[in-house]
């Protein structure tokens, strides 16, 4: 779904030299997207950074090569990758560490690795622009939470006509309030903020939402599509709202519905969604939706979060159940589970609606050659992810280099994403639990096969009890998680 906009690219000698030149292009870039001195001195100060370390550590000083830097318009803001063939060094060491992967670090909004084995190294550093908050677009008295008690919904004898569509781009601005005014702050995902931010996800393919519009043309709810690009093969189902006087008219499946029509046509295989469970509202709305439990993340969402009319603050991290739906069932399944697992992620399947077959073979071949590995870390949620794209000799070295670095950032719930369709990975579970990550569970399409989710928490405190799971499959998966988890 996601299209390219305006990019190039700049070859520059590994020549400390070059290293203003640099800056100097990528800066232009910046002032031509429209970015702020204050950010681009952000950006300028962050790409000096990477590209001196990897002029210092992928080279030896006396090799005379090349390695590139690219500038590409992307919806939020400015992406710039550094790519090199250097020799194999680790990010995590050098003072990239301190380009904005940490909580409480803003140099860049998003940074990653990918060690890319035979195909080199890249750094992605993204900065987005900054647009208008929602506050800065209205008056605080049309930001008043909704009163929950308060609010007479409309008779479901006295049904509203609405249609469901594409969110035209001026209607950004009534979805941000309405996200504003039903959860305050409490969205993870930040964008939902910025309307032009959620204008520019749009037009770029990189989200799609579907708005509820009256006959009068009030937006009374809203859903999307997102975290979708041309090479996935599933959407995250979310960031829906419903006002409260439009609630109990069938709005919220009219949108679900809409969007999974709209997710078949672009051929995804699926679509996934995350409910809290500091209650069970939004996991019985999404079981109404054909979706079905098959992971737990624990802790990802910080206690300082709040739910208008819920839940006004959380008492710890709260957890979030993953559940997913099939729209393209594949023809033929094979996975690769570790023994130990494999009975809990069969159940999983199952519950999912579908049979693959399930091999645990002690003669499963060992990685080789290079590991594939991307790390992501950003944003105030304290949660990274390390994903393995391919399995290679060094994997389990560099994911512990990786977790160690992540940990002494203080980042609190690291997951680490695994592709269940490789037959080297049943080999290293164990070797990975060792260091510290457990069970969590799969995420069809999660990976270039499917994702095995293990996760990691970084000291976190945590009452089980307090977890709220409503299916019978999904309490099983907390008791299996609970009984595996190294912290208690």
């Amino acid at each position: 779904m996601e299209t390219r906009c305006e990019f190039s690219k700049l070859t520059i000698p590994n020549d400390r030299l070059y290293v203003k030149v640099a800056a100097t292009y990528v800066d232009e870039i910046a002032k031509k997207l429209g970015f702020e001195e204050k950010d681009r001195a952000d950006i300028r100060s962050a790409l000096t950074q990477a590209i001196e370390d990897t002029i210092e550590h992928a080279f030896e000083s006396y090799e005379r090569t090349t390695f590139d830097i690219s500038c590409e318009r992307v919806a939020l803001g400015l992406k710039v990758v550094i790519r090199d063939m250097g020799m194999p060094f680790d990010p995590h060491q050098s003072s990239t560490r301190n380009l904005g992967n940490s909580p409480g670090e803003n140099l860049m909004d998003e940074v990653s690795f990918a060690n890319l084995g035979r195909d080199g190294k890249e750094t992605t550093l993204i900065k987005y622009i900054r647009n208008r908050e929602i506050k800065d677009y209205l008056e605080a008295c049309s930001l008043e939470p909704y009163e929950q008690a308060a609010v007479t919904r409309t008779s479901v004898s006295r049904p509203i006509h609405f249609t469901v569509r594409h969110m035209k781009p001026d209607e950004a601005i009534d979805v941000s309030r309405a996200v504003y005014r039903a959860y305050g702050y409490s969205y993870a995902i930040p964008h939902v903020y910025f309307p032009e931010r959620i204008a520019e996800l749009n037009a770029s393919g990189q989200m799609y939402s579907a708005v509820a519009v009256t006959a009068n043309g009030d937006l009374a709810g809203h859903c999307a599509l997102f975290e979708w690009n041309a090479t996935d093969r599933t959407a995250e189902l979310g960031l829906a709202v419903v006002k409260p006087e439009y609630r109990a008219q069938g709005i919220f499946n009219a949108l679900t519905d809409h969007l999974i029509v709209k997710a078949r046509s672009e051929g995804l295989m699926g679509v996934f969604g995350q409910a809290v469970t500091n209650h069970t509202y939004s996991q019985q709305v999404g079981h109404r939706c054909g979706m079905r439990d098959c992971a737990i993340a624990l802790a990802v969402v910080p206690e300082t979060e709040s739910f208008r009319g819920i839940t006004e603050r959380l008492s710890q991290r709260d957890s979030l159940v993953v559940h997913f739906k099939y729209l393209h069932k594949p023809e033929r399944l094979t996975v690769f589970p570790p023994s130990h697992h494999k009975e809990i992620i069969g159940k999983l399947y199952n519950n999912l609606e579908i049979e693959p077959e399930i091999l645990v073979d002690p003669q499963t071949p060992v990685a080789l050659g290079q590991s594939v590995i991307k790390t992501r870390a950003g944003g105030p949620m304290g949660f990274a992810r390390i994903e393995v794209k391919h399995l290679g000799e060094d994997v389990v070295s560099q994911v512990r280099s990786a977790l160690k670095d992540l940990c002494l950032k203080r980042f609190e719930v690291i997951h680490l994403l695994l592709d269940l369709c490789d037959p080297a990975t049943s080999a290293y579970v164990e070797r990975f639990e060792a260091l510290g990550f457990f069970f969590a569970g799969i995420l069809p399409g999660g990976c270039a096969g499917d994702g095995l989710i293990l996760q990691y928490l970084n000291n976190v405190p945590l009452d089980y009890g307090k977890i709220k799971v409503e299916s019978q499959i999904g309490r099983e998966l907390l008791a299996y998680i609970k009984k595996l988890d190294p912290n208690l």
